[in-house]
Formats: structure tokens, sequence, C-alpha cells
């Protein structure tokens, strides 16, 4: 038992200098890993492709490793801001009270995007989430948000798995997800015309940290037949808007207090 423990431990802590150079140093090739870590590339590829499976470590079209998306939204989370939800509320209050439809929050973890917070339209037909559940990244608004605000080599690990149709309006193949991420990055917002949930739709926009890092979603979740009724340029518009001043709340909580001017001493 106490040699499995010892044995568990010994591949933690490798998994985390794996990271920690990663994140000092990266991207890196498996020799360059290997040299930092003093371990053999075999070891080292191993505890890569781990990683890698959970999104923690990707690699490039150049055999470099960097740091997945799984690690980018932890880091993302620990970036001085101690209460997302807090600190997003009123602006998700502001856009419902506009909108008068469903406002989420989300966040980007690996493929999928979590359901943070959400207000719920008032209307007779609500698009309701599970708040800790998932959606698949590329078929929602705010996670082709999220995914258009990643570096191309960090879209390619997400591609990589197989691809599900939930829906005839869902992406076909990882090329079609790559122009509509392209879409996204051109117009500043993602759009869902029932990709996930056939009934369902919505506008998203990516809230990024100093580093142009995706932090969070915010979009507006509305049944497709209300989404039709909308002007979704407006919209989206109103929601880059929203994630440019969800963006300043941020950057002025995670920014340090001044440091306190010292009085001068008197001599007497």
């Amino acid at each position: 038992m106490a040699a499995e423990k010892t044995e568990t431990l010994s591949s933690v802590e490798r998994a985390l200098a794996l990271m920690e150079v990663l994140g000092q140093e990266g991207p890196l090739t498996l020799t360059q890993l290997a040299d930092r870590l003093q371990a053999s590339k075999t070891t080292v590829f191993r505890l890569a492709a781990t990683l890698a499976e959970r999104g923690w470590v990707t690699k490039d079209e150049e055999l470099r490793y960097s740091l997945g998306p799984s690690a980018l939204a932890l880091g993302a989370s620990g970036e001085g801001v101690p209460d997302l939800k807090k600190l997003l509320l009123p602006i998700m209050i502001e856009l419902h009270e506009e909108t008068q439809e469903t406002i989420h929050l989300t966040r980007l973890e690996g493929r999928y995007i979590v359901y943070v917070h959400q207000l719920l339209s008032p209307k007779p037909v609500v698009s309701l989430a599970t708040l800790g559940g998932r959606s698949p990244a590329h078929c929602v608004s705010p996670g082709l948000a999220q995914l258009a605000a990643l570096p191309d080599s960090r879209i390619d690990w997400v591609l990589n798995a197989p691809l599900i149709r939930y829906t005839d309006k869902s992406p076909a193949d990882a090329d079609a997800v790559r122009r509509e991420i392209e879409e996204v990055r051109r117009r500043g917002f993602g759009i869902n015309l029932g990709s996930f949930r056939p009934d369902v739709g919505g506008v998203g926009v990516a809230v990024r940290n100093s580093r142009g890092e995706p932090i969070a979603g915010l979009s507006v979740c509305v049944p497709v037949f209300r989404l039709a009724q909308l002007d979704i340029d407006l919209l989206g518009q109103r929601l880059l808007r929203a994630a440019r001043d969800a963006e300043t709340a941020l950057y002025a909580e995670a920014k340090p207090p001044a440091p306190t001017e010292a009085r001068p001493q008197r001599s007497w």
C-alpha cells in the first residue's frame, strides 16, 4: 500500500512539474521537456499523452507541447478573480432587463462549456440550463466564442476528438467548425441556431483576461423561433459591449492596490 501511494505521488509530482515547465517556458519539444524534467523521453511522452487526453496539455503541428484548454481555464479562474459570478452579475442583470431573455455565464473546460450562472427569461417559453452542466463548446454560441479566442493549436486539440452531430444543424466535421470559428473571429460573437438542442439557439461572446485568453462566456439563450425574430447583429454588438464592461471589471479586480504613499517625516 505504501509503495502504491509513493508511486501515485511521484506521478502527480511529475505531472505538476511538466505543467509548471510549460507554463513558464512553453511551447517545448519532447526532447526539451525531457531535458528540463531530467527524465527519459519515453516517460515524458507517456505523461504528456495522459495529460493531453484530459485537455491539460496540447501538441501543435511542430510537435511542441503547450498548456491545454483545461489548464488555461483553471489558470484564468485564479487570475486575481475571486468570484466571477459576483463580478459579472450586474452586467448579466443589465442584459437580462434589456433583452427579457435568458442570460448564461459559462466557462470553457476542455471541449465543453460549463454553466456557472443563469438569469431566466420571464417569457412563457424558457431555455433552461443545468448549473454545473456541460454542453459541447463547438455547438453553442458561448463555446464557439471562447474557442475563437484560443490559438489554433488548442482548437486542433478540441477538434481531434470525434464530433457528435446532435441535430441536423450541428457542424458536419472539424473543417466546418474551423470555418465557423473564423466567422466568429471576424464578427466577434458566436451564433447557435439549434446546433445542440434543435429548439434552442443563442448569441454569445468571450470575456478575456489580460493575456487575451477566454476566462468566461456571456450569452443570450433564446428559443429558435424567437431568435429568428431578433436582430442578431444588433444583439451581438450589445454583447460585445457587455464583454468589454466585464473585462474592465475583471481587470480592476485583478489590479493590485496602489501602494500607500508614505508621509514625509518632519525634521525638528
